[in-house]
C-alpha cells in the first residue's frame, strides 16, 4: 500500500494558499472596499481575514465574498477604522 498522506497534505495546503491569493486578489478589487486593507490567511482549515476597513458594511462585503470563494470556516480579525 501507498502512504499518500503526505501527497494529500500538501496538495491540501497548496489548493488553501491559492484560496487565500484568489479571496486577497478579489478583497483588492471589490466594490465597496477601496478603503479597506484586507488579506486572507488560512491555519488549520480555517481562513482568516485580518486588516482594517473603513465600516462595518465593509467587513460584511469582505466576510461575503471570501464565502462565496471558499466554503471553509471564514473567520474575521478585521478592525473598523473610522
Amino acid at each position: 500500500m501507498f502512504n499518500l498522506s503526505g501527497i494529500q497534505e500538501s496538495f491540501f495546503g497548496d489548493r488553501m494558499a491559492g484560496v487565500c491569493q484568489a479571496i486577497t486578489s478579489a478583497l483588492a478589487f471589490e466594490s465597496g472596499l477601496e478603503k479597506s486593507s484586507i488579506s486572507a490567511t488560512v491555519e488549520n482549515d480555517v481562513i482568516y481575514l485580518e486588516g482594517t476597513a473603513d465600516s462595518v458594511e465593509a467587513i460584511d462585503i469582505a466576510i461575503s465574498l471570501a464565502s462565496s470563494i471558499s466554503n471553509c470556516r471564514i473567520l474575521s480579525h478585521v478592525e473598523p477604522v473610522y
